[in-house]
């Protein structure tokens, strides 16, 4: 397929130079989609290999999905249970695939699935409509081994539905910005599609806000028309704007809001110092809250072994973008990332890890230009300045390549985030206990573990929490006991694990044989208790989290 002939608007430059070197004119030559097909399907068998293998859920998927399995299609518009927040379209499409396939992990993770190999195919054209072929190529390559964008396609939450979203409204903005001027079907076609996006991704309002702003000041400043044409021209673009933002505002003020105002997510935020910790004015305080949160974003979602090979590329990036599209497709890009880092700034949006995961696609795009050789008349040659674009690019790529291929062979300890809770299999020790528990055995579990036990274990004959120094306000264990020579306790080890050795110790105190049996996440406790001898009485039966109902 020949390359792309050079494109010039009043929005942009030449997307190609005339003046490129042979090897770059070669592989334009190449068959794009041939190479691309190649690519995605090495992108495709990345993500459907984890989805295949099905692991537990964990906790924050958990959460999910007793929403989902407990509440009906209207039920999921009001605010969720256990502080989770989750656009309505999204949690709809998961409902139906509940409905549909029932509740096993392969098929409540089809939607991620779905909108994750979405991604690769979409990413591969608008870098042909954008981008010279190598460069398309690059971008499409860097896409489809992210680590986290393949973590996230076989998840129970919405990231990689950001994702999709968040880089088709980045698409559509910069081809809208090709044409020579705004036409009204280019207004249908913006705001309709930030219209579905806002459904099924939350950051795309304000991504979609953001964009919208942005080309309506660019068509305002544009040359070449007179004022009042230009206005007519954005009054054109702008006029399907008020279905969009009655969406919109009904989508946030009515179901994300009520989520995103939830005090414990708040305090937890809070504490994890992602928000600034000193007044933006305090300029030295900021720019060290800038850093941390560039150096932690370039761990994850970006997967790279140094801080610092982000930067350059990125950097490199937008200037060639600059030079050989235009500025405004720089701005366009970086969209997304200013909208997070303005959204923590203002202590509304936790800017961080996964949660920025949906800025990935656009900034991957951005880099994939610094292996393009620009018409260098001055300074380092071209073939100096690909050279070095192609090994940073490697540098990046190289890495998460290995964790991929890690991942595969290993799925059940692919990436693991924080202390690694999001590959426990809790669904493995309570399958055992099912197996291991005589019909007159006590069965209890610690409070946080009822996320897990209710969804994947037996029912439990209750929760339990070391009593205070004040005593049990209401029962005690201690009262379940009447009759019972052996007692199981299940754990969840990802939290308060204080707590969890204290009972573990206050049940056996009295000379019971302890065994125990460790999972990932999760810890498995058996306790034959001696004849005639009373424990549990400091240890108090308590309620499930959140008011959730014991099963």
């Amino acid at each position: 397929m020949a390359a792309a002939a050079p494109a010039q608007s009043r929005y942009g430059r030449q997307t190609a130079s005339g003046a490129a070197p042979s090897i770059v004119k070669a592989l334009g030559r190449l068959p794009y989609w041939s190479l691309a097909g190649i690519i995605v399907g090495f992108g495709a068998v990345l993500r459907i290999r984890q989805w295949t293998f099905g692991r537990s859920f964990w906790s924050d998927e958990l959460y999910v999905a007793h929403n989902l399995r407990e509440r009906s299609y209207l039920e999921l518009l009001e605010p969720l249970a256990f502080s989770q927040s989750a656009p309505p379209g999204w949690l709809w499409l998961e409902r139906l695939s509940l409905q549909l396939f029932g509740p096993p992990e392969q098929s409540m993770r089809l939607v991620p699935l779905l909108f994750g190999l979405a991604l690769l195919p979409l990413v591969g054209w608008l870098g042909r409509r954008l981008m010279p072929p190598l460069t398309a190529l690059t971008a499409l390559l860097l896409v489809a081994i992210a680590p986290f964008l393949i973590a996230y396609s076989n998840e129970l939450k919405p990231y990689s539905a950001e994702a999709f979203c968040v880089t088709l409204l980045v698409g559509t903005a910069l081809l809208l910005t090709r044409r020579n001027r705004l036409t009204r079907r280019s207004g249908i076609e913006f705001w309709g599609i930030a219209l579905v996006t806002s459904v099924l991704s939350i950051m795309a309002i304000p991504v979609a806000a953001a964009l919208g702003v942005l080309i309506g000041l660019h068509t305002l400043v544009s040359p070449g028309q007179r004022w009042v044409q230009r206005v007519r021209e954005l009054g054109r673009f702008l006029l399907p704007t008020p279905i969009w933002i009655i969406a919109a505002l009904w989508i946030y003020v009515a179901v994300l809001a009520p989520g995103q105002n939830d005090a414990h997510l708040q305090a937890y935020w809070l504490g994890k110092a992602i928000y600034p910790y000193q007044p933006l004015t305090n300029v030295p305080a900021t720019l060290d809250w800038l850093g941390s949160t560039y150096r932690s974003l370039a761990r994850v979602p970006f997967v790279s072994w140094s801080a610092w090979i982000v930067v350059p590329l990125l950097v490199t990036g937008a200037v060639l973008w600059w030079r050989r599209v235009a500025a405004l497709a720089v701005l366009i890009l970086v969209t997304p990332l200013m909208v997070g880092l303005v959204g923590a700034a203002a202590s509304v949006y936790p800017f961080t890890g996964r949660l920025a995961l949906y800025t990935v696609p656009a900034l991957l795009m951005l880099a994939s230009l610094a292996v393009a050789a620009p018409d260098a008349r001055h300074g380092v040659p071209s073939r100096v300045r690909r050279a070095l674009g192609a090994a940073l690019v490697i540098a990046l790529a190289a890495p998460q390549l290995a964790l991929d291929v890690t991942a595969s062979t290993r799925p059940q300890h692919a990436f693991p985030q924080g202390g690694g809770a999001n590959v426990a299999d809790y669904r493995t020790a309570l399958r055992h206990l099912s197996d291991e528990r005589r019909p007159d055995d006590l069965f209890l579990a610690t409070r946080l573990s009822w996320n897990s036990q209710s969804y994947y274990g037996p029912p439990a004959d209750g929760y339990v929490a070391p009593a205070p120094p004040t005593g049990c306000p209401q029962r005690t264990v201690a009262e379940l006991l009447a009759g019972r020579s052996r007692v199981w306790l299940f754990q969840i080890t990802d939290w308060e694990e204080i707590e969890n050795r204290d009972v573990i110790v206050r049940l056996g105190s009295r000379g019971g044989a302890v065994t125990e049996r460790v999972f990932r996440g999760a810890r498995l406790v058996r306790i034959d208790l001696p004849a005639d001898v009373t424990v549990g009485a400091d240890v108090c039966l308590v309620a499930p989290p959140d008011g959730a109902a014991v099963r």
